[in-house]
């Protein structure tokens, strides 16, 4: 079996076995919803005349927009990615109504959308090592331990737009360094498209096509040393750039009645003036950008909530490793990690100033993406300094890799919010909120709830508010509670199903990835 082919057929069964599912979030959920609405003509906001917004900018009431309709105030993209599994779920619901329109759409775009499309990231990782020259087989190594190891694995089953972003911003980075090394202009478009629809998912993503333009442009230098060579280049890429550009103004232009306005922008003029808030106390002057810089600044780098370091346990350890053999580095890898700091520094400053940086999420959402770029080349840095290494030193970074796993295994194991909701009614250990201890208790609660104060089973008074999120967060198990919640026998029978499929996807995955020599490597 060729490496490239395990590679994927690994990266599918992993990404199924950790799959929750019907949860998509309520972020995707809305943006299902604005998927669901455009092709069936319906209003985008569905919230009932009975529920209350909680504060001013509540995103589930949306934004006025052209012609006094209301619109869920979200950057379009990843809702039109989901629009062909929104379609088919719903079909499917009408085939099946026992168990539900709205299971089947949310499995759907689980499954034929972004399952495909984080299998398709990885593959965009092993390209891109490749194009660094990296051997084949640990770009593979570096690939399965990149979906594995880090906060990858995370945002692949919690489907916000992080991996989505990932994705199109490898290919952009992959597909700039291809188009200079082997003279194809045709590269250099795709990477300037990529770029575009990156910007589509999320508008700050501005970062992302300003960094990788700024690596075009070094490795057009460094090879070409001609600056004609460089207009020529930046030319085809800003062209590439235009077409999902032009296409969010003019959605945009639909829906806000002006090219300039975007969804961030209409949310922040609105807060003052849109009647629906009236009645809800006033924000602070200069909401959302209240705090001092260096509260979100440190809450990035040292927080035991969001830190970098810490939900990415490979990160620091990757970066000590690229300083101390920087001078054995590639030109090509040198100015990809440059240019990865500055996209990783711009993203931190963008949100230092934040009221709310991701707070609900794992890990610091808005950041992690920058983190993960870094990581393409560092790890396949480590990867080929564990295969050349002896004893100790080997033991070292085995270590590390293992610790590493373990902690991206922890976060995908239980719903992603438990820690949060705990800390909410005052559960024991969670004031210094630190929420990865706080998962380890309770996975290990989950074996033995006597081990510990802090379980769930231990706190009655407390049980019922988080009751409903005690158990292991994977498809089966969330299709299983659902059913028992919904009274629903068909879903029931289905989640027995899932659960046959899910115990055989989960022993193929096993035995692949020690076949691959993933495992035994470290």
């Amino acid at each position: 079996m060729k490496l490239l082919t395990k590679l994927i057929l690994i990266t599918f069964l992993w990404l199924a076995v950790i799959n929750p599912g019907t949860y998509i979030g309520l972020d995707t959920t809305l943006r299902l919803q604005m998927t669901h609405s455009w092709w069936k003509g319906q209003e985008e906001v569905l919230v009932s005349s009975e529920t209350q917004p909680k504060r001013r900018g509540d995103i589930r009431f949306g934004v006025q927009g052209r012609d006094n309709k209301r619109y869920i105030a979200y950057d379009v993209g990843q809702s039109l990615l989901m629009l062909p599994g929104d379609w088919v779920g719903t079909q499917l619901g009408r085939l099946f109504p026992a168990i539900g329109e709205t299971v089947f759409r949310n499995l759907a775009v689980q499954f034929l959308v972004f399952i495909p499309l984080n299998v398709a990231a990885i593959i965009a990782c092993f390209w891109l090592l490749r194009l660094f020259q990296f051997k084949q087989h640990v770009a593979t190594l570096s690939s399965i331990g990149w979906l594995l190891s880090s906060t990858v694995l995370h945002y692949a089953q919690i489907p916000q737009q992080n991996n989505q972003i990932l994705l199109f911003v490898t290919i952009g980075y992959a597909s700039a360094l291809a188009g200079v090394r082997f003279n194809k202009l045709s590269y250099v478009f795709l990477s300037g498209l990529c770029l575009g629809l990156a910007m589509l998912i999320r508008t700050t993503s501005i970062f992302h096509a300003l960094t990788v333009f700024l690596f075009l442009s070094g490795c057009v230098l460094y090879q070409k040393r001609h600056l004609s060579n460089l207009f020529r280049f930046s030319a085809v890429w800003i062209l590439g750039l235009v077409p999902f550009t032009l296409l969010g103004r003019f959605v945009d232009y639909l829906r806000y009645g002006s090219v300039w306005a975007t969804s961030n922008s209409e949310i922040l003029k609105q807060l003052g003036t849109d009647p629906m808030w009236t009645g809800l106390p006033q924000l602070p002057a200069n909401y959302p950008f209240v705090n001092p810089p260096w509260i979100g600044i440190l809450d990035t780098l040292f927080s035991p909530a969001r830190s970098i370091f810490i939900y990415d346990p490979l990160f620091l350890p990757c970066l000590i490793l690229a300083i101390v053999i920087w001078k054995k580095i590639s030109p090509y890898v040198q100015l990809y990690l440059l240019t990865g700091l500055l996209n990783l520094a711009l993203h931190i400053l963008l949100t230092s100033k934040l009221v709310w940086t991701g707070g609900t999420a794992w890990g610091a959402r808005f950041h992690v993406t920058s983190v993960h770029l870094l990581l393409i080349p560092l790890l396949a840095l480590l990867v080929q300094l564990l295969l050349s290494s002896r004893q100790l030193k080997r033991y070292l970074i085995q270590g590390v890799l293992v610790i590493a796993i373990m902690t991206q295994f922890a976060s995908v194991l239980m719903q992603p919010n438990l820690e949060i909701y705990q800390k909410k009614v005052g559960f024991p250990g969670t004031r210094f909120d630190f929420r990865l201890m706080q998962r380890v208790a309770n996975i290990a609660c989950l074996v033995d709830d006597s081990i510990y104060k802090g379980c769930i089973g231990q706190n009655p008074e407390k049980r019922q508010y988080v009751d409903n999120l005690d158990h292991i967060f994977m498809s089966p198990f969330v299709l299983s509670h659902q059913a028992a919640d919904d009274n629903n026998v068909a879903l029931s029978k289905l989640s027995s199903i899932v659960f046959v499929l899910w115990l055989l996807a989960l022993a193929t995955a096993i035995g692949l990835t020690f076949y691959s020599g993933w495992l035994y490597e470290i």
